[in-house]
């Protein structure tokens, strides 16, 4: 009696699991044709993941922010190598990467590398005195017409902020459900990207806005994001608010079927493609490219709706790194800071800074092969003389863009 009774409870949990409608890797399904999201969408299932060594420890509260001041938002590693170096068009005879502490390369590595968070941003904190009597309270930080509200308990006198835009001007104040105002203020940031991060651990996170284009304009920030794997086993509750906080809206998963797979989880009612690509690059922009140009139709839907786009694979590197200089290649974005840009995933720890597998343990740089590889394709399409913008565009109106599209996307994205 005892070995059935083990035997059914050995079964039943096997028949539930096999019960589950699973998700199917099957190219039809996978097109990123948003109409059929509300079948085939299912709630994300969040799994808390064992501590990653890279993350943070907070033992004290980060640098407090008062009215008027002045901060830096990019993180030191980052902004000291985007200030200092500059690599021009068509200059593929080096890198300069290692010459920047912060990543993860085999001259300064121990065995898994150095522990580092380059990858995320700068962390601040807003302080008032303490008053119970006040009520809970409503921290409002604004930039613009982007603004979002922190819930804080009575009682508390600080809040951690982190995710702010560089070159912005910030407002902000406490107030208690008393109506009592515990403190407010402004204060204006610097920095050359937007960096990101969404607990517990999308890694490798970064806003494509502010770079500067051949012609002088700016690429739009808040419209369209890159990163790592943005899952359950990788994003909390509380993560997920913090990304729809920041203003993304759809999820774009380049990830192929040798991937894990998952349904967007950023909510039933927010555009998720996922076209099943398995490599960047070359291929990517070749044997796929109907898949590539499902990916730009997608990010141009989304935006026409004024929904701002994350799009990602695994690691963030190299199908992201791919779509990224698409992106900002046909926004007119010089060549030299495309491949620059590429680089910075060096930043990121072990498991999103790696070039080929999560199995390396050292930064393998791969901007002489990789992006260069992308770049030459981009101006195969074009002739000798053409600017890289002209490059792209002409890849994309051989994938099948319409000249339409790639005009009301630089509207969409360029100040």
């Amino acid at each position: 009696m005892k070995k059935n009774f083990l035997f059914i409870t050995l079964l039943i949990p096997m028949l539930i699991f096999c019960a589950k409608p699973q998700q199917t890797n099957d190219d039809s399904n996978d097109g990123g044709d948003n109409n059929s999201q509300e079948e085939s969408y299912r709630d994300p299932v969040f799994e808390r993941n064992p501590a990653d060594p890279a993350d943070e420890i907070l033992t004290e509260l980060p640098p407090e922010i008062k009215d008027g001041d002045i901060v830096q938002v990019t993180r030191d590693y980052i902004e000291k190598f985007l200030t200092e170096v500059k690599y021009e068009d068509g200059d593929f005879s080096g890198t300069r990467i290692y010459d920047y502490p912060g990543g993860y390369n085999d001259k300064n590595a121990t065995e898994l590398g150095p522990v580092t968070n380059a990858d995320k941003p700068a962390l601040y904190t807003i302080r008032w005195s303490e008053d119970a009597s006040a009520g809970d309270l409503t921290l409002t930080l604004k930039d613009g017409d982007w603004s979002r509200d922190y819930k804080i308990a009575s009682g508390e006198s600080s809040q951690i902020i982190t995710n702010l835009r560089p070159n912005a001007s910030y407002t902000y104040v406490v107030t208690g459900s008393s109506g009592k105002e515990m403190t407010h203020g402004s204060f204006t940031t610097t920095g050359s990207i937007h960096q990101c991060f969404f607990p517990w651990n999308v890694r490798n996170c970064r806003d494509l806005g502010g770079w500067k284009t051949y012609d002088g304009k700016t690429v739009k920030y808040r419209k369209i994001y890159r990163g790592g794997r943005m899952e359950g086993s990788t994003m909390s509750p509380e993560g997920r608010q913090e990304i729809l906080a920041e203003g993304i809206k759809a999820q774009l998963d380049l990830r192929g079927k040798s991937d894990m797979l998952h349904w967007g989880v950023l909510g039933k009612d927010s555009p998720f493609a996922n076209p099943c690509i398995e490599q960047g690059g070359y291929t990517m922009l070749g044997a796929d490219k109907g898949k590539t140009k499902q990916c730009f139709d997608f990010t141009l839907n989304c935006l026409k709706e004024n929904k701002p786009v994350y799009f990602h694979c695994s690691l963030g590197r190299d199908r992201t790194g791919t779509f990224a200089a698409l992106v900002l290649g046909i926004l007119g974005v010089p060549e030299g800071d495309i491949t620059q840009e590429y680089e910075l995933s060096y930043f990121a720890p072990v498991g999103w800074s790696i070039a080929y597998s999560e199995k390396n343990k050292y930064f393998k740089n791969t901007r002489l092969t990789d992006i260069k590889s992308v770049v030459n394709y981009f101006k195969q399409k074009g002739e000798s003389t053409d600017r890289f913008d002209v490059c792209v565009e002409k890849y994309l109106l051989w994938i099948g863009v319409p000249q339409a599209d790639i005009d009301e996307f630089r509207r969409l994205m360029l100040d």
